[in-house]
């Protein structure tokens, strides 16, 4: 299995090193590593300069604004079979391409999601990630399985769902999920790793942001399961708080 990374990013310099760093510690490698600069105003082409003799990296421009677009087309040029989206801000446990890997061929796993860990100093933030998981677990059996910031896909299951959708406004991670399930293509969580994830939206308006992730999810469920319309204010990358994501002893 040839895996292509594919890391949207805007204004991302000082936060996407520790995931590149991240993948040059894996133990099974990338195939390659696909940045896509979306409209960033920071100096994303040295940064990924810098990395050329540790990955099999490049960078390409998304064409239109958004991670929907920069997704699908980190997609489209991507020449591995499967195709590894991440947020520019999560790292990865030194095995997690491997055992990602290794689940997906094992199970026939044609698209997948993954749990978090998150650290953070505030309690309400690190009990907010395992409720997450819960629910990444519970809806992972039903019609409409839940992702977010990691996930994977084999190729030929993005090209039958035509990718992500770019009419849809927020949680397109859940309607791609929802939609390759809905097309028959096998959904399954990766359940012996994970992904360190990053606390930089919570770290100055907790309630705020976590108050806007429930109206999203209720508004989805009541709306047909689509959300193609602004619901609040949201910004890609560097919109949010730049922070490490958050290193983990499992590494």
């Amino acid at each position: 299995m040839r895996l292509s990374v594919i890391i949207p990013c805007k204004d991302e310099v000082g936060v996407v090193e520790h995931l590149l760093d991240s993948l040059v510690a894996q133990v099974t490698p990338p195939y390659e590593v696909i940045v896509v600069d979306s409209n960033s105003s920071d100096d994303l082409s040295g940064t990924v300069k810098k990395y050329t003799k540790k990955l099999p990296i490049h960078l390409i421009s998304a064409t239109k604004k958004g991670v929907i677009h920069a997704r699908n087309q980190g997609a489209k040029a991507a020449t591995g079979d499967t195709l590894l989206f991440l947020d520019a801000d999560v790292t990865l446990p030194h095995d997690f391409i491997a055992k990602t890997v290794s689940q997906m061929e094992k199970r026939s796993i044609d698209v997948a999601g993954f749990y978090q860990r998150m650290q953070s100093p505030k309690r309400g933030i690190r009990s907010g990630a395992r409720l997450m998981n819960g629910y990444v677990r519970l809806m992972s059996a039903s019609k409409t399985p839940v992702v977010f910031s990691c996930m994977a896909a084999t190729k030929a299951a993005h090209a039958a769902i035509k990718g992500f959708d770019p009419a849809v406004w927020i949680m397109e991670d859940y309607d791609y999920a929802y939609r390759a399930k809905k097309h028959g293509l096998k959904f399954g969580v990766i359940k012996n790793t994970f992904f360190l994830a990053s606390d930089r939206r919570f770290q100055d308006n907790a309630g705020t942001s976590i108050a806007q992730g429930i109206y999203a999810e209720l508004y989805r469920y009541t709306h047909g399961l689509r959300i193609t319309k602004p619901l609040y204010d949201y910004k890609m990358g560097g919109g949010a708080k730049k922070k490490r994501a958050s290193e983990s002893s499992s590494q």
